[in-house]
């Protein structure tokens, strides 16, 4: 798929503006898919430093190369593929000395909880934490298939481009992680 000619969408005018020379219109294209990116870096990397890095470093290596951008794939689904290359690298940098870390925004409170609403949600957090110890378990491909999939809600088109494979394939890996996922929570 390749950029209409006149840029009717707000990405692609965007895009045309930016390659004329209006860096403001790059500024657009951070605020509108800042938090996406961000959000896709810390589901791959489960660190907020590594995840803030992973951002910055995808919004510069697409600043640099957006002159060259020839529309083929949707920009956020670009971005994506960047972010998601990125975190890899991360993560193979981290390997073997990586310290297990905990996201406690999302880790149920249970100071001051009392009765039977908050075991509830002490054992969600619980449940919570196991998915996503399953999900960081998989191998790097799978793991972008269910992030990408059951996160971003991404149809599996839309996942083949991001990652640059054949549907076929997104969706094998698809199955795969989830026959995966099914044994590590049994």
């Amino acid at each position: 798929m390749s950029l209409p000619a006149h840029g009717t969408d707000p990405d692609s005018r965007l895009i045309e503006r930016f390659k004329a020379g209006d860096r403001e219109a790059f500024d657009r294209i951070v605020d509108r898919y800042r938090r996406d990116v961000y959000r896709i870096a810390y589901r791959m990397t489960a660190n907020h430093d590594d995840a803030d890095d992973v951002a910055q470093e995808t919004f510069l290596r697409a600043y640099k190369a957006l002159d060259s951008f020839r529309g083929d794939a949707a920009l956020k689904t670009w971005l994506f593929r960047i972010a998601m290359n990125l975190s890899i690298n991360v993560g193979r940098a981290r390997a073997g000395h990586r310290t297990e870390e905990r996201d406690l925004d999302v880790m149920p409170d249970p100071r001051g909880a009392e009765g039977p609403e908050a075991e509830g949600r002490l054992i969600l957090g619980e449940e919570a934490t196991r998915v996503r110890d399953a999900v960081a378990s998989l191998p790097p491909r799978q793991k972008q298939v269910v992030l990408l999939r059951m996160y971003e809600e991404m149809p599996f088109q839309e996942i083949s481009e991001v990652l640059d494979c054949p549907v076929g394939t997104a969706k094998a890996n698809f199955f795969h992680a989830m026959n995966n996922l099914r044994k590590a929570l049994a």
